[in-house]
């Protein structure tokens, strides 16, 4: 069960990661401007609405796993690809059509009952969508009761934390507020409530124990192309750090990664290659020592000698780490190659 501190945490995730923050400006300001541009504006609202509940679920599964949450990317727009992330919409279509009917054809007890009723649900449904990324999943009442029952009293939060949500909203509507502050609020208490269902089901574990039934495994493309994101997803965050002068941040992000990639040694050379490409090559060259590092203790000479020789050609002054020069120069000599252990 989340303590207090971490509930807090959580709420205030929105504004703390200065990703999600700014995903959630763009986002409130692409819609406003949707809203007020006729024809224009419900085909920019057709654009964006994929990027919003596309980038919700990415809250969600990042503070599921305990993880960071990447930058937006041009990927989050697409209509193709990673549809599961676009049915968390029917919820919100459940959401709002129950309402709607449960107040206009039963009363206020049968509209707050049903409200009562999906706060339980919804919440531990869109867990069982991050987990499985299976809409099927999402809708099977025997995963859904698992999430509530696996996440014991602590679960309750999230109702909770809904049903506030839905009351502060309707207040706020009531207050001679402008439009966009009422808005921007509501936005805002979205984007944490996203979090802090992750933040709740995070101490669980469930991406890991929660039973997907009957799932299909992805083929070897699929993974592939998953993995691929997910350190391109590293890499831009990391970028976020280094470009703010916080070099010594945005290597540990990518340290923290490379200790659960499942292939470390192509993902050691993937982000070697990717942060060479970059117009400033001096964060690139000092990855590039502590690389060169684990590439001469595996005995990699040949690998160790190209990674050098393509430094070299970056700037003329690159060397390995003081402890590496003895392991650097038995690599030279292993591939022959006399200019570099002249350097060396």
């Amino acid at each position: 069960m989340l303590k207090p501190t971490e509930i807090a945490r959580e709420l205030a995730y929105p504004a703390s990661n200065a990703s999600v923050l700014m995903s959630l400006l763009l986002f409130f300001l692409l819609l406003r401007f949707a809203a007020s541009g006729g024809i224009l504006g419900l085909f920019l609202a057709f654009l964006v609405l994929p990027g919003l509940f596309r980038y919700l679920m990415l809250i969600l599964e990042s503070r599921a796993k305990g993880e960071e949450t990447g930058p937006l990317t041009v990927d989050h727009f697409l209509w193709f690809g990673g549809a599961w992330s676009l049915f968390s919409a029917v919820h919100v279509a459940i959401f709002i059509y129950s309402t709607y009917i449960l107040g206009s054809l039963y009363g206020l007890a049968a509209l707050l009952a049903g409200d009562a009723l999906l706060a339980v649900v919804i919440p531990a449904s869109l867990t069982v969508l991050a987990i499985t990324r299976s809409p099927l999943q999402c809708l099977n009442p025997r995963s859904v009761s698992g999430v509530i029952r696996r996440c014991g009293p602590g679960y309750w939060v999230l109702p909770t934390y809904f049903l506030v949500t839905c009351v502060l909203i309707w207040w706020l509507s009531a207050l001679s507020l402008p439009d966009f502050v009422q808005e921007l609020i509501a936005f805002y208490l979205i984007f944490a409530f996203y979090a802090l269902i992750g933040g709740v089901v995070q101490p669980h574990r469930l991406h890991r124990e929660v039973e997907i039934h009957d799932q299909v495994e992805p083929d070897q493309d699929a993974v592939d192309e998953n993995l691929q994101k997910e350190r391109t997803a590293i890499l831009n965050h990391a970028y976020g750090f280094i470009s703010r002068d916080n070099r010594a941040g945005g290597f540990k992000h990518i340290r923290d990664w490379l200790q659960q990639d499942p292939e470390p040694d192509d993902a050691w050379a993937w982000f070697f290659d990717q942060m060479m490409r970059w117009e400033v090559k001096k964060p690139a060259l000092v990855f590039a020592q502590t690389y060169l590092s684990r590439l001469l203790h595996d005995g990699e000479y040949v690998t160790a000698v190209k990674v050098i020789t393509r430094c070299r050609h970056v700037t003329e002054s690159f060397q390995p780490l003081p402890g590496d020069r003895e392991l650097a120069l038995e690599a030279a000599e292993h591939c022959g190659n006399e200019e570099l252990m002249k350097v060396l």
